[in-house]
């Protein structure tokens, strides 16, 4: 794409790691794509901000925060195995934001490669229809490979034209377009049978082409290009359908025909529905879930932002250069974010910060520019506290004419706080994006001491950076703690702290999670000095099992405080408000870190009651959090917590001859349950087998796998719930990382 919009003078290539977007050395060396990257070029008069994506389940927040910025989406499907796992689970993240999106059939030049399959498989699995607009002008058989010459004659339905790829120019850059005719002969047989399936296809979608057919006396080759063309930009846009292009991207076809489709049929940013937008004050509900804090079901959702042309942008990624510090990806969605512009982050409680300069990403280079106007994508530097899913805001926004006026009124009452415990959002908020927990996790430690300072700095770089990463550090035995999303992910965070830092890393391990099996409760009384002054506060947390279909934990809290020595009870909203955000951040904390070995605690339903207030001064949110956080801790040691372990949907393909080989080892050693074993769609001859794991029993078993099918076997997996340990399993656990 880069080389035909003129970016480029050269081709890059994957396999010998030139291609412009995957420019880490994990990824040249690998082959594959770690981290998103965005790039801006124009293409027929339009300006297009590409991001490529990984394709890795692994990098699943990757594909995550880019959808949610971006206006429609292109995916790659493999000719000869068709819609694969992660294919099917990165659909549906671009079904969730009702992102429109274009299908591109790639390596039509491999041996098997059969498109017609490749576009019934696109229907079935995926849920669309598929238009395809662009056809090879030779017809194969099923499984027939198309020598190189005969991919330089493709057929467009839409135009009724051929495309011929000169075959003297190697980069695919000389294309040639000829409108057939009758005379013709073959190339218009072809082209007219593409175009009678498309059209009837928009007919059974849209009602405007049916009376275009109609108009023309059921001819469909004389349906205007103007008609087909509109039919298929508005069956796209409703997401009825998905416009599919054939090409193979090694010998250079198919590409141009896919850019002309993404400008002709995927949306422009006026064409998109504004995002869904609350305000900062509808965060706090009286009941929240732990394990997706950023979620609400509010009625109070609604489209805020078209009516307003202050300044309003949302952060999707944070990068960290060594000499420039954090970088932001923001999009723009409306007004413009001009250079030296201060900015206030609504989603950090409206912290102030100056973006020091603006600029136009090319991969790993980068263009300084002046200002990043609505619809367009950019990075800003100079934002120290910008996260991945904040909300800018333009300091005059009308949303923060309250909000401001609270937070101001927070700030001056409350001169004792830190800044850490001023963090309700004010004004207006983006919807922000969802992570999934971690699920693996490996110890990590400095070599030396004087490794140590070094190693904190590059995991604070890598935590800014990758939000599906966490750190934590345990107490008992002393290890700082990183997880990650799987065994690919944190092999990459491996070898980019071993390239800065001495470090040693230990056995992977699976990040199991804690539930109680009985209700428990514990009132607490927190009283200390802290800094000469008296800090008070009193609670009752009561904790029992919750929905065991739910990993996720709901706090409930009372609206009234008790008052001590004080009946009147001094009426000052942001007083309650601060409270209350105080004792959920306790509970949260508390709830991270489990009783039984510190992992997180989820099926619980947590009641917090009798809430005690002694004053302004001695009851501090601080004193709440504290006292929430201990009664939390007491609670649960009550509640005779039980290990859940992670079980994982494995869906592996592999050979007939070699099914009995890895159904036992499912069965067997990984203790595994087979749901289904039937005949693959995607390779001919092959078994495709659906089975629930212990995400424990899957570290290494790609290489298992291999082993076991000769090399010929894949597999992919996903988390997708937590099971109950036996007590056997549960003794073995506690040994394992107690030590005894």
């Amino acid at each position: 794409m880069l080389h035909y919009a003129g970016f480029t003078r050269k081709l890059g290539d994957v396999d010998s790691g030139s291609t412009v977007m995957d420019y880490l050395p994990a990824e040249r060396s690998r082959g594959i794509t770690i981290q998103s990257a965005a790039i801006t070029f124009g293409w027929r008069d339009a300006q297009v901000h590409l991001i490529d994506t990984p394709g890795h389940v692994d990098f699943t927040v990757e594909v995550e925060r880019a959808m949610r910025v971006l206006d429609g989406a292109v995916a790659i499907i493999d000719a000869v195995a068709g819609v694969q796992a992660q294919t099917l689970t990165v659909w549906r993240q671009t079904s969730a934001y009702g992102i429109p999106c274009i299908v591109f059939v790639n390596k039509m030049d491999r041996e098997g490669a059969d498109w017609q399959r490749a576009v019934k498989d696109v229907e079935q699995r995926l849920g669309t229809r598929a238009l395809v607009l662009v056809e090879p002008e030779i017809e194969k058989l099923a499984q027939g490979k198309y020598e190189p010459s005969e991919l330089r004659y493709w057929v467009d339905a839409v135009t009724m034209e051929r495309i011929e790829y000169d075959a003297s120019d190697k980069t695919g850059a000389t294309v040639r377009r000829q409108l057939l005719t009758p005379e013709d002969g073959r190339a218009y047989e072809v082209a007219a049978r593409a175009r009678e399936r498309l059209v009837e296809t928009l007919a059974e979608l849209d009602a405007e082409i049916v009376d275009e057919f109609l108009a023309v006396d059921g001819d469909h080759v004389r349906v205007s290009t103007r008609a087909v063309r509109a039919a298929v930009r508005r069956a796209t846009l409703s997401n009825m359908a998905c416009p599919v292009v054939l090409g193979a991207a090694f010998r250079n076809v198919g590409v141009q025909p896919l850019l002309d489709a993404v400008i002709d049929y995927l949306p422009s940013p006026t064409e998109r529905p504004q995002p869904k937008a609350i305000s900062g004050s509808q965060k706090l509900n009286e009941s929240r879930e732990i394990s997706d804090s950023r979620k609400t079901k509010s009625p109070a959702s609604r489209n805020a932002l078209t009516n307003d042309d202050k300044l309003v942008a949302f952060a999707f990624k944070v990068t960290v250069d060594a000499q420039r510090g954090p970088m932001v990806f923001v999009r723009v969605y409306s007004g413009s974010l001009d250079a030296r512009m201060t900015l206030v982050n609504g989603t950090r409680g409206g912290i102030r910060e100056r973006a020091s300069k603006l600029l136009q990403m090319y991969a790993d280079s980068s263009e300084e520019i002046r200002t990043i106007r609505a619809g367009h994508i950019g990075v800003v530097l100079g934002l120290k506290h910008t996260r991945t899913g904040d909300t800018l805001l333009h300091p005059d926004h009308t949303s923060l004419d309250d909000a401001t006026v609270v937070a101001g009124r927070e700030r001056s009452a409350m001169h004792m706080l830190t800044e850490e415990d001023v963090r309700e959002p004010v004004g207006l908020q983006l919807h922000g994006i969802n992570v999934p927990p971690p699920v693996f996790m490996c110890a990590v430690e400095a070599d030396s001491p004087k490794d140590e300072n070094p190693l904190a700095q590059a995991l604070a770089s890598l935590l800014l950076e990758d939000p599906s990463l966490s750190v934590s550090f345990d107490a008992e035995t002393g290890q700082t703690v990183l997880r990650g999303m799987g065994e690919l992910h944190l092999e990459i965070v491996r070898d980019r702290l071993r390239a800065s830092v001495n470090v040693t890393f230990g056995t992977m391990r699976v990040s199991f999670r804690e539930a109680p099996s009985c209700t428990g409760s514990a009132r607490f009384d927190y009283d200390k000095d802290i800094a000469g002054r008296p800090s008070r506060a009193g609670l009752r947390v009561e904790i029992e099992p919750h929905d065991r279909n739910a990993n996720n934990v709901f706090v409930e809290m009372p609206d009234e405080l008790v008052a001590v020595n004080n009946p009147a009870m001094v009426a000052f909203p942001w007083l309650h408000t601060s409270i209350r955000r105080s004792i959920w951040d306790g509970v949260h904390n508390a709830l991270l870190r489990g009783t039984l070995l510190g992992f997180a605690v989820v099926r619980a339903k947590v009641r917090v009651s009798d809430i005690v207030y002694y004053g302004h001064y001695p009851s501090t949110p601080a004193a709440y959090r504290a006292c929430a956080a201990q009664a939390v801790f007491q609670a649960l040691a009550q509640c005779s917590p039980q290990l859940l372990e992670p079980l994982a949907r494995a869906v592996i393909q592999c050979p007939a001859n070699h099914v009995g080989a890895v159904l036992s080892d499912i069965n067997g050693s990984r203790m595994g349950r087979v749901l289904s074993l039937d005949d693959s769609d995607d390779v001919r001859g092959a078994k495709r087998i659906v089975a629930q794991v212990p995400l424990s029993a899957m570290i290494g078993y790609s290489s298992a796998l291999r082993s076991l099918t000769a090399g010929s076997g894949t597999f992919s997996m996903h988390v997708e719930d937590y099971g109950p340990t036996t007590k056997q399993q549960r003794d073995q656990i506690l040994k394992d990382s107690l030590g005894y």
